[in-house]
């Protein structure tokens, strides 16, 4: 074979290795490769505080922000060899109306929830050295969407324990209404396929701290948009919360997530980028402050949160200020 001809096919094998590697860190920032169809740290008060029937309105705002892209190791990222920079935002409103009626099944309160959040996403990655030749492939995907994401719907059974902890009992159906665009690197929606999500969560209503945790279990279909399976994602939110005067409250919130399914796909160029992230199991940590204020004795409850991750795998790294506002109507 001649040189001029070696010379051609190492360039190809150069350029399909950098490709397959930029398709690895575009798969990092999609909604699929572990990401997932909750927003982990959006439980807050609502898990430490009484619930009694009736009809409640909640709208919990988000801001998250990322910088930094995490691999199989826990480490940056990297580009054959050189870190990947990103950037990337979600603002999101998540109205949720949920009804608790005073009917009894197996001694639970009955109800129904709904929620259908609004977003505005942008992500972007870039090469360390912008002059790269590469670089416009690394950005060629880069952009912004918004829009009306995807639709949750469940029944709730909520138990009363005694006069101080209570059980909450959710398994939500989330259904595809959001707009998703497989060759867009942010989407609105999260693509054309089904999540199954129960929920247990527990609260103890003390005489000083009012603890809480949910514990989330996530189902996905596999999405027809793009042939990928998101596997099994295991998420716990915690919070801890004390009164400090007769209507404020503050304490410290946190949350874990595991992903305990590896992906798949009948794509096999990603079929093959998964198996190099030996399964593309995400993994963060997270935890911050909370402060919390009860208007006039309970007609609504405002909370402000930031939780700072820490410990990422297989997905991004960042930090989320969060206000909710809760009401019953």
């Amino acid at each position: 074979m001649h040189r001029s001809s070696l010379s051609i096919q190492g360039s190809t094998l150069k350029v399909s290795a950098l490709v397959l590697a930029l398709a690895a860190a575009t798969n990092a920032v999609a909604v699929e490769n572990g990401n997932q169809r909750y927003s982990a740290g959006i439980g807050g008060s609502d898990m430490t505080t009484p619930v009694v029937p009736g009809l409640y309105f909640q709208t919990p705002m988000v801001a998250y922000h990322a910088d930094k892209i995490k691999g199989n190791d826990g480490k940056q990222r990297q580009v054959l060899g050189a870190p990947v920079n990103i950037d990337t935002d979600t603002y999101a409103i998540l109205p949720r109306l949920t009804y608790i009626s005073s009917h009894r099944l197996l001694g639970a309160h009955v109800g129904v929830t709904a929620m259908l959040p609004v977003v505005k996403r942008k992500a972007s990655l870039s090469t360390v050295d912008p002059l790269s030749p590469y670089a416009s492939i690394v950005s060629a995907k880069n952009g912004s969407a918004s829009g009306v994401a995807d639709l949750e719907i469940s029944p709730v059974m909520h138990w009363e324990i005694g006069d101080h902890q209570s059980v909450t009992f959710a398994p939500t159906m989330i259904m595809p209404v959001g707009d998703f665009k497989e060759d867009r690197r942010a989407n609105a929606g999260f693509g054309d396929y089904y999540t199954f999500r129960p929920s247990v969560q527990y609260a103890f209503i003390g005489d000083g701290w009012d603890l809480g945790g949910r514990a989330v279990m996530s189902f996905n279909t596999r999405n027809k948009d793009s042939g990928y399976y998101s596997g099994k994602i295991f998420n716990f939110d915690w919070q801890a919360m004390a009164f400090v005067s007769e209507d404020i409250r503050v304490g410290v919130q946190g949350y874990f997530v595991r992903q305990v399914q590896a992906d798949t796909s009948k794509v096999a160029i990603d079929q093959m980028l998964i198996d190099m992230e030996k399964g593309s199991k995400a993994s963060v940590n997270a935890i911050g402050p909370a402060v919390a204020w009860l208007m006039n004795g309970g007609e609504m409850l405002i909370e402000g949160k930031f939780i700072k991750e820490f410990g990422a795998k297989n997905r991004t790294q960042g930090q989320a200020f969060w206000l909710t506002i809760s009401k019953p109507l």
